[in-house]
């Protein structure tokens, strides 16, 4: 599905590692009223996107399909400021920052630590429950699924 929806403009997001995290702008996902954006990106195993802000729709697709999402707004603009324009990186659609993501959802903060051991925090909005429910159980249908089965 991912090459097929995304091969001919984001040719280096076919490179990916287990663990990455896809880390956008603001307003990720917005025009994405599919719900293949959501599972594209999890179709490359990628669990987890932050972002600046989200679409409304892609935000509540990304639920249903089990594709974790946080907004960090704050540390957003940091890979920006550390990665600018003009240092070579104009054209590069991907980039490996080495930097480590580590979310705690049960304190709603985010750390992240650059591959300089630098680190920075901000307090997330809550993840909850009944969101958490329907992530751990493989999204929406599955959840759905498992119930009707019962």
């Amino acid at each position: 599905m991912m090459q097929a929806h995304h091969s001919c403009q984001h040719r280096q997001y076919a490179v990916r590692n287990p663990g990455d995290v896809l880390v956008g702008g603001f307003n990720f996902g917005t025009g994405s009223s599919r719900e293949h954006a959501a599972a594209s990106i999890l179709a490359k195993k990628i669990p987890l996107v932050v972002s600046g802000s989200f679409g409304n729709i892609f935000g509540r697709n990304s639920i249903n399909n089990a594709l974790l999402t946080v907004e960090v707004p704050r540390l957003i603009q940091r890979p920006r400021e550390r990665f600018p324009k003009g240092d070579g990186a104009d054209t590069q659609l991907t980039r490996r920052t080495g930097w480590k993501f580590l979310w705690d959802v049960r304190r709603s903060k985010v750390v992240v630590t650059e591959d300089s051991g630098e680190t920075r925090s901000q307090k997330v909005g809550e993840l909850p429950p009944n969101v958490q429910e329907i992530i751990s159980r493989g999204g929406l249908e599955a959840g759905i699924k498992g119930e009707v089965a019962k």
